[in-house]
């Protein structure tokens, strides 16, 4: 289990819920934490915890749907922080409506958040870890980019998208000799934040708390995993691919998994 003590840590999407359970956490094994965010109060919220923890903390705004603005964080990143060890991709937002309901402009912020955020925000960073051939990828998907639920078509979509690109890296980086750079895929089920308020957890998977999901992600990164999914229903849910598509649709309104939705409110 490697050690975290002196590590630089970027964190996207740091401010509030797991992504602040998470940078605490990196703060208390002495790592040392980068945090971006669109909320500038919130920033200087967490700023002020962390600093109580004896690390050292760097905060900056940043909108991951833009790429531009991903890649002056990034000049930003190389000149306090030198270079990156661990790179997590945890920003993500969720509009909770009907493919039909969905204007397109949420849709489009959905994939430039939560998919192509994670795209642009690895490729900044990636190449000076193949330059020094050691790093970690930490991409947050969800149980929900391997079970489709009605009224997070967009949101499922990103997650899918996710856990294929974090495979597909994961491959990559060993393929062209850069074993040193390892990729975590986190797989949750739905974490209490907020950001899913009004959510009917199904049957078995009940809401997770974030700083119990933050402890296994630290775990996870510490023993070089390429998977963390939790609870332990989600680890079965790939055996779903292999029955049929009527059958899991069953499954799913036995659960509950296709109502879990219908009193959505968000943040």
């Amino acid at each position: 289990m490697k050690s975290l003590a002196g590590m630089n840590v970027v964190i996207t999407g740091g401010a509030s819920g797991i992504g602040k359970e998470m940078a605490l956490r990196f703060a208390k094994e002495k790592a040392r934490v980068a945090i971006l965010d669109v909320d500038r109060r919130k920033l200087r919220q967490v700023e002020k915890e962390l600093k109580g923890l004896e690390t050292k903390v760097f905060t900056y705004v940043c909108d991951v749907s833009d790429r531009k603005k991903i890649e002056r964080a990034a000049k930003l990143l190389a000149k306090d922080l030198k270079s990156v060890d661990i790179l997590v991709n945890n920003a993500g937002i969720v509009v909770g409506k009907t493919m039909v309901d969905s204007t397109h402009e949420e849709i489009q912020k959905t994939i430039d958040v939560n998919l192509m955020g994670v795209i642009w925000m690895t490729k900044a960073l990636l190449p000076k870890m193949m330059r020094r051939k050691k790093g970690h990828i930490v991409n947050i998907a969800s149980a929900a980019g391997m079970l489709a639920v009605p009224k997070l078509v967009d949101y499922c979509t990103t997650k899918f998208a996710v856990i294929g690109f974090s495979d597909s890296l994961r491959m990559e980086m060993k393929k062209y000799g850069y074993k040193g750079i390892k990729v975590t895929c986190v797989c949750p089920s739905i974490i209490d934040t907020g950001m899913f308020e009004g959510f009917t957890p199904p049957l078995l998977s009940p809401l997770l708390k974030p700083e119990v999901v933050a402890a296994k992600i630290i775990k996870a990164v510490k023993k070089e995993r390429s998977y963390l999914k939790t609870p332990f229903i989600v680890k079965l849910v790939p055996l779903f691919k292999f029955l049929p598509a009527t059958f899991v649709d069953w499954l799913g309104d036995l659960l509950g998994t296709s109502r879990a939705m219908d009193h959505f409110k968000g943040r």
